[in-house]
């Protein structure tokens, strides 16, 4: 076994229960669509943080190439997929019997303390991006627009939903455009 294959297994761990946790809220949330009143920016959250936890699992195959490891480096590497975990078990309520079952007012009870570890996942990026990928802080430009936005969220803490649902549609569409974008580097070969 590689020193790679070795550290992986811990951060695919971690990453498989934060899906499990989002896919586990999602049958949830079928499973009681009746009873439970939607609200869109909520939606498109729970859609994020599953694309996050699929991307950083893919992505962390690039660490392959790594020779050697040192515990404090993993113990950084691996701060990133313990707050998607946190982040997916943010998501959902332990049970929705125990709320109104109105996502709406659930979300607005939830979103300081899920921004809140917004921020610290996207400064952990930036960081990882500069220290273990090498890259340089110009090319950070969008995780800083994200971290400015989310910031501001926390800061000024609207309750218009239509701040919420177009904060979410921005990030979907940052998402799906930086997907597209980086289609060639996200290759595994």
């Amino acid at each position: 076994m590689s020193p790679f294959e070795y550290v992986i297994v811990l951060v695919s761990i971690i990453i498989g229960l934060g899906i499990t946790l989002v896919l586990t809220g999602i049958a949830q949330l079928i499973r009681e669509d009746r009873s439970i009143t939607l609200f869109w920016p909520y939606l498109i959250w729970i859609g994020l943080v599953f694309v996050m936890h699929i991307h950083e699992w893919w992505i962390t195959y690039q660490l392959k190439s790594t020779v050697a490891w040192r515990l404090p480096t993993f113990l950084f590497i691996i701060l990133y997929p313990i707050l998607l975990f946190i982040l997916a078990n943010l998501l959902f309520p332990d049970s929705w019997e125990k709320t109104n079952r109105d996502m709406k007012q659930f979300y607005f009870s939830l979103y300081p303390r899920f921004f809140g570890c917004v921020v610290v996942l996207v400064i952990l990026s930036i960081l990882q991006n500069i220290f273990i990928s090498g890259l340089p802080i110009a090319t950070q430009f969008v995780h800083v627009i994200i971290l400015v936005v989310i910031s501001a969220m926390l800061i000024f803490r609207p309750k218009a939903v239509v701040i919420h649902t177009a904060v979410a549609v921005l990030l979907l569409a940052i998402l799906v455009i930086s997907l597209i974008i980086e289609r060639n580097s996200l290759l595994i070969q």
